[in-house]
């Protein structure tokens, strides 16, 4: 199986690629700053080469020469020089981007470490015990460590699949099933959490929100506030777990499940394979890395170790945010250490450690490719400026109360168009919170506030939901490669889930929340209402077949 997402062209989906270039070429002697909808045919290109070719790798990359050809009035020299200068090289000069490739290296290299200890399996065999329904047990695994990784959502995808994927094997249960959980829940997680890499981003794009109309605010207030409204990450959580407890696969997703179920292997083989190790050989290496990131931003974060408080614990995280790169390679590091000394005790092992750690870290060189034509055609998107354009058409004269669905379906066409959830809420939360303000008038405060919480919550629901199943988020890339899985397996399998999300937060959570429903009581109705879907597609599907 490739786990890279590269395969042979064939000679027919060549022929689209030569066509979408040649037509964007035609397309870049227009001035795209007339022609605003230009900034938005590289993600068209981009999905259209991913279906035809099959490809991640090939897909990414054209839309991203196409970016360039736009840039550069469609010369295909002045392309290439523009690609390579102004969106491959820079990709180095990112302290977060040159973090994620090593992070994403060492921890193939950790996790190697790990399955070659042994404990990895005597681990899962404890977590799953010997009763029946193995595979759903095991995804309750998955969704347990998911929630409890909760620091950053790259971490948790990346840790949760590779640590795993062995295991969902041993019980049946498919990997584009292990990619979608760790991808549900690692995102959400991490943009729900008030302590994690993202929050420090989150709390400034408020605070841009409130600048843009010269006033100051609480940024950590008005995000508790709108916690409950953030109904696409809770409803993700829901959607998880309820998938798992009544075996709900929609799509294509059922197909991959029941071909894993069909090639589950032997459990006494299994058995033989975990005999002779200890579960703690897993836990602890896995323990210290899962640690050592939030342990290493407060000791980098807090003025004085002592005394500890929580509000203390979430001050630290926001100022070590700017190490936060550095923290995840160190811990990476440390954790590997952990895992190496480990196998040093087996003297069968001892002497293949490193050649262990190499072989992980080789398997991933491929995916990063992957991760780097992601990147690439990010920054060509947002050079073109492809997300002010889109907010900007979609965000006319409409009423007060639609504004919360608005703002959800504008920032989750936007997230899903470019692959990026920050710079979905960096484009977006400076434009909505003015929206408020002018929309609210003068003389209701009361009703402003309502619908800036209810906004923000709108902003980063719209923005998790591209970073949960666009074919050109790094998360979605990293959890499929995590996962061991084509990427484009991985998004087909995981819209479906992810549509149902966004309808079921739109219908019960924002249009409701609009004309006055309590979040909480949207938060109920949604999840019923999940529940309720849930049985109604199994059913159609069951009687279909």
């Amino acid at each position: 199986m490739s786990h890279t997402g590269q395969s042979y062209v064939k000679p027919l989906p060549l022929i689209v690629c030569v066509i979408a270039l040649v037509l964007t070429a035609l397309l870049a002697q227009l001035e795209v700053r007339e022609h605003r909808w230009l900034t938005l045919w590289l993600s068209a290109v981009a999905l259209l080469i991913v279906f035809t070719t099959r490809s991640a790798f090939v897909g990414l990359l054209t839309g991203a020469f196409a970016g360039a050809l736009l840039i550069q009035q469609g010369n295909p020299l002045d392309a290439i020089v523009g690609l390579i200068r102004f969106q491959f090289l820079p990709i180095f000069q990112s302290s977060w981007k040159l973090s994620a490739i090593a992070f994403t290296l060492i921890l193939g290299g950790f996790v190697a470490l790990v399955e070659a200890g042994g404990g990895l399996q005597a681990l899962v065999r404890r977590l799953l015990g010997s009763g029946k329904a193995p595979a759903k047990r095991m995804q309750l695994t998955v969704f347990g460590f998911g929630v409890l990784v909760f620091f950053d959502g790259l971490a948790n995808t990346m840790l949760i699949g590779r640590l795993l994927r062995s295991a969902a094997d041993r019980c049946g249960v498919s990997r584009v099933k292990l990619a979608y959980l760790a991808d549900a829940t690692g995102s959400a997680v991490a943009c729900l959490a008030f302590i994690s890499t993202w929050i420090a981003f989150q709390l400034s794009m408020i605070r841009e929100g409130y600048a843009a109309v010269g006033q100051e605010v609480s940024a950590y207030a008005l995000f508790f506030k709108s916690l409950p409204m953030n109904f696409y990450c809770w409803f993700a959580l829901a959607m998880a777990l309820i998938c798992v407890l009544r075996e709900f696969n929609p799509g294509s997703m059922g197909q991959f499940e029941r071909e894993a179920r069909a090639q589950n292997l032997n459990q006494d083989e299994a058995k033989a394979v975990d005999a002779g190790h200890h579960w703690l050989l897993a836990i602890i290496p896995i323990g210290v890395l899962t640690l050592s990131i939030p342990l290493l931003s407060y000791l980098i974060g807090a003025e004085e170790l002592l005394p500890f408080s929580l509000a203390k614990f979430a001050d630290a995280y926001a100022v070590a945010e700017q190490h936060v790169p550095l923290i995840l390679v160190l811990s990476s590091v440390i954790a590997s250490l952990v895992a190496a000394a480990f196998i040093f005790g087996q003297r069968s092992t001892s002497l293949r450690v490193v050649p262990v750690f190499l072989s992980g870290v080789r398997d991933l060189l491929g995916p990063v490719a992957i991760l780097l034509a992601a990147w690439m055609l990010g920054a060509v998107i947002s050079q073109l400026g492809a997300a002010a354009v889109l907010s900007q058409l979609l965000m006319g004269n409409l009423p007060l109360a639609l504004l919360p669905l608005v703002i959800f379906v504008v920032g989750a066409l936007i997230s899903f168009s470019t692959g990026t959830s920050w710079g979905t809420m960096a484009v977006l939360m400076p434009l909505a919170i003015p929206v408020v303000f002018n929309m609210a008038g003068e003389g209701a405060d009361l009703e402003r506030d309502r619908f800036i919480v209810a906004t923000i919550g709108a902003v980063f629901s719209g923005a998790v939901f591209g970073d949960h199943c666009s074919p050109f988020s790094d998360t979605t890339i990293v959890a499929s490669i995590a996962a061991g899985v084509e990427p484009l397996d991985h998004v087909r399998t995981q819209l479906p889930f992810a549509w149902i999300t966004a309808g079921v937060a739109a219908v019960f959570g924002f249009i409701p929340l609009g004309f006055g429903v309590p979040a909480f009581a949207c938060l109920v109705a949604g999840v019923v209402g999940l529940i309720i879907l849930s049985y109604l597609f199994k059913n159609h599907e069951t009687n279909r077949g």
